[in-house]
């Protein structure tokens, strides 16, 4: 049986994650979307650290975690350029702004 600490991580975890995906979802502000896909992926990456713990294999899970934060910044960087562009096009950053870009 895993300790009070992975289960506390991973509660947090779990915590980060749904918090994340109601910003997901329940917004239509892009920048709060986007801030709910980072909030998700804390999530994420704290869980994968927490199954490493949990299983003793940490080095493979920070390796893991390493990856997931990479591939964040570049999904980041991305919607971040996207998020200007529908501001240039529409005059504003919610997600009907996003009907507006054609061609």
């Amino acid at each position: 049986m895993a300790d009070p600490f992975v289960w506390l991580n991973l509660g947090a975890a779990l915590a980060l994650f749904a918090l994340g995906l109601y910003a997901l979802v329940a917004r239509e502000g892009l920048l709060r979307v986007l801030l709910g896909l980072e909030i998700m992926g804390k999530g994420a990456t704290l869980s994968l650290l927490s199954a490493g713990h949990a299983l003793g294999d940490l080095g493979r899970a920070q390796a893991m975690v390493i990856v997931v934060i990479a591939i964040e910044t570049v999904v980041v960087a991305i919607a971040l350029a996207l998020l200007v562009r529908v501001e240039r096009v529409a005059g504003r950053l919610d997600v009907r702004g996003i009907r507006r870009l054609t061609g």
